[in-house]
């Protein structure tokens, strides 16, 4: 049998079609159109259909679908509590998605599940304490101890992206400011790139 693994990031969405031993048959991805909910799962569910039929798949052949989300997750009943970077708060997405694709589906918070592919079938695998940090237009990280998943409140217990670097620093999409993702992801080194060249209008970048 054949699974979906989907990933939604800031900037795109990406859908791999995989299966039980790692393999991976095709990958796209689509362009996030983040704030607008429904068309984002309508964009998932478009994207997993274009990868089953690139590899000459049936619906019949996927098992199931997994779906990476940034954000606070309420896993059990499939709701997005809240997710900053894509302007999620409190959004069914596993309903809404098998309305429109109906397999068995699952989300979860995207570091977590990364971290958790990383021990299944990557350079963690038969490690049992692990930290995975994601850089992409937020940080995320994954934490495992003893071969369990730190999930804590609300889903919320491995977000090392807030941690407060500096206190009244750089405003974060969170809503605080200061936090390693205001810092280190590929949204703040855009940032402090203009900034740079703002600053160096005879330096070669800027050119």
């Amino acid at each position: 049998m054949y699974y979906l693994g989907v990933d939604i990031g800031g900037m795109s969405i990406k859908c791999g079609l995989v299966d039980e031993n790692g393999g991976i048959y095709s990958v796209k991805s689509v362009p996030t159109k983040a704030g607008d909910p429904q068309k984002i799962i309508e964009d998932i569910a478009a994207l997993c259909k274009d990868v089953i039929s690139s590899f000459n798949v049936t619906l019949d052949e996927v098992a199931a679908c997994g779906i990476g989300v940034p954000g606070t997750i309420d896993a059990q009943k499939g709701v997005i509590r809240y997710a900053n970077n894509i302007n999620f708060s409190f959004v069914p997405i596993v309903k809404e998605f098998k309305k429109l694709i109906d397999i068995p589906t699952f989300i979860g918070n995207d570091a977590n599940v990364a971290a958790l592919g990383e021990t299944v079938f990557g350079s963690a695998k038969g490690v049992k304490d692990v930290v995975f940090i994601t850089l992409g237009t937020g940080v995320g990280t994954g934490i495992i101890v003893d071969g369990k998943m730190i999930l804590g409140k609300n889903g919320a217990g491995a977000e090392g992206g807030h941690i407060t670097l500096k206190i009244n620093g750089e405003p974060c999409t969170c809503g605080r400011r200061g936090c390693f993702e205001a810092y280190a992801s590929a949204t703040a080194l855009m940032r402090q790139t203009r900034a740079a060249m703002a600053k160096n209008s005879d330096s070669l970048l800027h050119q």
